[in-house]
């Protein structure tokens, strides 16, 4: 299938363990990405697990897809689609005690 990817600066493929690695980097504030670009990022990584046709994903791998869909869908609920166009989309944040939620779901 031939999915509409979102552009984002983050140049990492897409999978579990570099959603891991980005979602450390977030919860320890050294991330050079804005969170909107991660949230895109992990919109994107969504749909490479959906474009894997047919491969049952491990039991990690299904882990972080549920915690990307997370943050990608608590994005959109979080910011207002009309209200965020109006604003630099790269200094919107959402709460750091999330990602920090979802950094110790992907560890656990």
């Amino acid at each position: 299938m031939d999915w509409n990817w979102n552009e984002t600066s983050i140049k990492l493929p897409y999978t579990s363990e570099n959603l891991r690695t980005l979602l450390d980097t977030v919860c320890k504030k050294e991330n050079g990405f804005s969170q909107y670009d991660f949230a895109m990022w992990c919109d994107n990584l969504t749909m490479a697990f959906d474009d894997d046709e047919g491969d049952e994903l491990n039991e990690y791998d299904s882990l972080a897809f549920g915690i990307a869909r997370d943050i990608e869908c608590q994005w959109d609920l979080f910011w207002d689609e009309k209200e965020s166009r109006k604003i630099d989309q790269s200094k919107l944040e959402l709460p750091l005690s999330w990602f920090i939620e979802w950094s110790k779901k992907l560890s656990e």
